[in-house]
């Protein structure tokens, strides 16, 4: 009889054995079924969180597009900017460099003086700004297009003709704050009188 009991215990055992490992095998399936769940959940969050970054990055684009266009900001420093840097005479010659810094980023800047300030000629001279034309257009946060600069230049009170110059600009957000990004001077001409 020991046996017998011996089998009858190995085999109560080896079922009892069995109906654990069915119901660890349950709980392993059933634990990969929420893991599953999970992880699709978290890729759905994840596609939910890219598509909501790109909604916000496209609002901010036309935030700032918007910006530049619409509340005449960037169109007042890009004038504000051509009377500073065209609009002089002899007193105010030098000085207008610290003026243009507010409307220009440092590579602008550093364009425009590259070659240094020059010294103030003993005579008087003026520089007159008669009219400014914009032609500006927005596109990928960036304020673009040409700038016609008519201007009228005295020496010792001699008036000289009408000379139209040609940029090309843009103007983009530096620091918060609409800057002129590139200048381009695309060249001038003169008006001219017959005699």
């Amino acid at each position: 009889m020991d046996k017998a009991k011996i089998f009858i215990f190995i085999g109560v055992c080896l079922l009892i054995s069995v109906f654990i490992n069915i119901a660890l095998g349950f709980n392993v399936a059933d634990k990969s079924t929420k893991n599953k769940e999970l992880s699709e959940e978290i890729d759905a969050l994840k596609d939910d969180s890219n598509k909501l970054s790109n909604d916000l990055t496209t609002k901010e684009d036309h935030k700032t597009i918007n910006n530049l266009t619409e509340n005449d900001t960037a169109k007042d420093i890009v004038k504000e900017f051509f009377y500073a840097q065209y609009d002089y005479n002899s007193d105010s010659y030098k000085s207008r460099f610290d003026k243009i810094k507010s409307f220009v980023n440092d590579d602008v800047y550093g364009q425009l003086t590259a070659a240094g300030v020059p010294d103030v000629p003993n005579i008087t001279f003026e520089n007159r700004v008669n009219d400014i034309k914009m032609y500006l257009t927005a596109k990928n946060n960036i304020l673009s297009g040409l700038v016609l600069l008519e201007t009228v230049y005295l020496i010792e009170g001699a008036e000289t003709n009408n000379n139209t110059q040609i940029f090309r600009l843009e103007v983009s957000e530096v620091e918060g704050s609409p800057r002129i990004t590139k200048l381009e001077n695309l060249g001038s001409f003169s008006s001219v009188s017959n005699s």
